[in-house]
């Protein structure tokens, strides 16, 4: 028996932990709230060793905030004059409470491995044990979804002075972020159309992609083998014809035009004397070797030392945590892959980390701002808001605030599991760290969609997904959805208030997403990995291609160009393009006949459950030889696309060099 992927198994655990999390005062939420929603194990092995980063309580952190607003009000006399290191200092912790912060964790036999530059954090190394005594609290091992991850089962706190002198403690939970990319897959195997580097030589990128991915509406008859019944007609648009056997899947040249970007990269804006910072989870240096082979095949700037750098800022991964964890290459590879695309003069510097856990990812942040290693900081990776707890997240978003106060542009993508199965836009499934206030959001969308008017357009990323026949002669009676597949990340945190430069936008909570741009992967990208073509979608996706365009505005502005979030509300118009909700006349239908007679399905009974959607595209696809699939685009679970913002493509799309020129007039 087939079981739908619907995410309704997430919807009763995430509810779950609504009550928990309930149930505890946000000032003893200092274990992650994914406690609630894991197994425990016990107690973790004494002599593991842990890294952590203790950081500091600032000075008057309301006064610190609200000079970071001023650096982003065009009102302020301070508007875009960003903090030097003396304007931290004037809130930062001073030596003599870093030291006492210090000795408190040598005391308790903790190694302090660095202190930042500003005093604001130390980064400390030591056992279980030893974190257990200087913290006062218990580490447990816990299981969810198959991964184990350490988290503190109590509240942790420094004790004698230094207690009141800390702010936050990051590593003592190290559950793992999610990478955020989508395959092409075909939802009946799970397996992905994928061409060799040999394949893709003799034949050649244009022969087995294609951005031409619908064709217009056609019927399909079909038939069962041996038997007169069941008979199936089908009619509505079509999808990826495989008789031309060419996979959807854009080129950089092909995305650079229909974002307009080609314009800016003819006018000589390519991203020169501008760095993308691009955070990753564990991979390994054949990232540069893949890269180099995609950008020779898809006509892109050459790979080198001079315009390309691998840092591993806490060490690099061990060969047997790739091969027995985690294993972040292709998500490395579709990183840089894309905002070399976009920007292929910007040098890029990727930070790989040893783990997936989520301290690792804030300290790779961190180290970027320490060592200004760039103005464009890309992170592809995240995982649902309601896991963390207000405290576990206060630590993330302390490093997040620091970038935004230097006028760094840190950017997110928000998800590809649209609410993450809790049916509601507001009830934590959004993705932090995209939730911050003080990142960019990027959001996804489908691309060239065929319009009822004859052209074509974005619509919102979600698809849903229907099985009509297993093979040629072999019908599918009564036809079976397997409901959602992947969709746009957003909604509204439950952690975070809501910035006023979203005064505008309805609700309490941070909303998001910004943003939006490619992230469909059946209208998706190429990517070259580990000695395979694929295309590939996700927020991953569109959160380094915009990185990419933000670092084409910075040059064309000539100065840092800081957070992009706050001042997208004030472009002209015609700077983002509004997506909005898209039908199609053509949507696919059908008609079975079998001995009980004739029945008639409907678009939706075909692709169910829609949630609250009802308008959409659809078409069928003929995945191989006669196995047709009925796939739709814009249905993404409770969120919505509404004319203006709304929680799956946030603003919009941004609509090439005139974005860029509005984005870079706001310097």
């Amino acid at each position: 028996m087939r079981k739908g992927r619907s995410g309704a198994g997430l919807l009763l655990s995430f509810t779950a932990a609504v009550v928990c999390a309930g149930a505890v005062s946000a000032a003893d939420m200092t274990a992650p709230a994914i406690v609630a929603l894991a197994r425990d194990h016990g107690a973790t092995n004494p002599d593991e060793q842990m890294t952590l980063t203790v950081n500091l309580a600032l000075h008057d952190q309301a006064a610190y905030e609200a000079a970071i607003a001023e650096r982003y009000s065009p009102e302020s006399a301070n508007y875009h004059h960003w903090f030097s290191d003396a304007d931290f200092a004037a809130y930062g912790p001073t030596a003599e409470e870093l030291a006492t912060v210090e000795q408190e964790v040598r005391a308790y036999g903790l190694q302090v491995l660095s202190a930042s530059a500003d005093n604001a954090s130390l980064r400390v190394r030591g056992s279980v044990a030893n974190v257990e005594q200087a913290f006062h609290t218990q580490i447990h091992d816990y299981e969810r979804d198959g991964a184990m991850f350490h988290a503190n089962v109590t509240p942790a706190r420094l004790g004698g002075v230094a207690a009141n002198l800390v702010s936050a403690v990051a590593g003592l939970s190290n559950f793992g972020m999610r990478p955020n990319y989508a395959l092409q897959l075909n939802p009946k195997t799970g397996s992905a159309k994928r061409y060799t580097a040999a394949e893709v030589a003799q034949s050649g990128l244009s022969t087995l992609y294609t951005n031409k991915c619908f064709e217009s509406s056609a019927p399909v008859y079909l038939t069962t083998e041996g038997a007169s019944l069941p008979t199936g007609t089908y009619v509505g648009n079509l999808y990826d014809d495989n008789s031309q056997n060419a996979v959807c899947g854009w080129t950089p040249a092909q995305v650079q035009a229909y974002y307009g970007v080609q314009t800016a990269l003819n006018a000589g804006y390519n991203g020169k004397g501008q760095t993308i910072v691009i955070v990753d989870g564990p991979s390994d240096a054949s990232v540069q070797a893949d890269l180099a082979t995609f950008s020779k095949a898809t006509g892109q700037p050459g790979i080198s030392s001079s315009n390309f750098r691998i840092i591993y800022p806490d060490g690099a991964p061990t060969a047997y945590y790739l091969a027995n964890v985690a294993d972040w290459d292709l998500e490395t590879d579709l990183d840089i892959e894309w905002a070399h695309s976009i920007a292929p003069g910007a040098k890029i510097v990727v930070l790989i980390t040893p783990t997936n856990d989520w301290s690792e990812f804030q300290y790779a942040i961190q180290y970027a701002l320490e060592h200004k290693l760039g103005n464009v900081i890309s992170n592809s990776y995240g995982y649902p808001e309601l896991a963390w707890g207000k405290v576990t997240l206060e630590a993330f978003d302390a490093v997040l605030k620091k970038a935004a106060a230097a006028g760094v542009a840190v950017n997110f993508s928000s998800g590809d599991r649209g609410d993450n199965g809790t049916g509601s836009p507001s009830t934590g499934g959004d993705q932090y760290p995209a939730a911050s206030a003080y990142v960019t959001s990027i959001g996804g969308t489908a691309i060239a969609v065929p319009t009822e008017s004859g052209g074509t357009t974005s619509v919102g990323w979600g698809n849903n997904d229907g099985l009509i026949s297993n093979a040629l002669d072999a019908i599918e009676d009564p036809p079976f959805a397997y409901g959602f597949l992947g969709g746009s990340g957003g909604g509204e945190s439950i952690f975070i208030a809501k910035p006023s430069w979203q005064s505008s936008v309805s609700g309490k909570g941070r909303e998001q997403p910004d943003l939006a741009l490619m992230a469909d992967p059946y209208t998706g990208a190429i990517v070259y990995s580990q000695g395979l073509w694929q295309s590939i979608g996700g927020t991953s996706l569109a959160c380094p291609i915009f990185s990419a365009m933000w670092t084409l505005a910075a040059e064309k502005a000539g100065t840092a160009l800081g957070q992009a979030a706050p001042i997208l509300h004030r472009l002209p118009a015609g700077a983002i393009t509004d997506v909005v909700p898209v039908a199609s006349k053509t949507n696919v239908t059908g008609t079975i006949e079998d001995s009980n007679g004739t029945t008639h399905y409907s678009g939706n009974l075909l692709l169910g459950p829609l949630d609250t959607t009802t308008t959409y595209f659809s078409a069928l696809w003929d995945v191989s030889f006669g196995e047709y699939l009925v796939l739709s685009f814009g249905t993404d679970t409770s969120l919505r696309v509404t004319i203006g913002w709304d929680n799956v493509t946030g603003w919009g799309t941004p609509n090439g060099v005139k974005f860029l020129e509005a984005a870079a007039a706001t310097k």
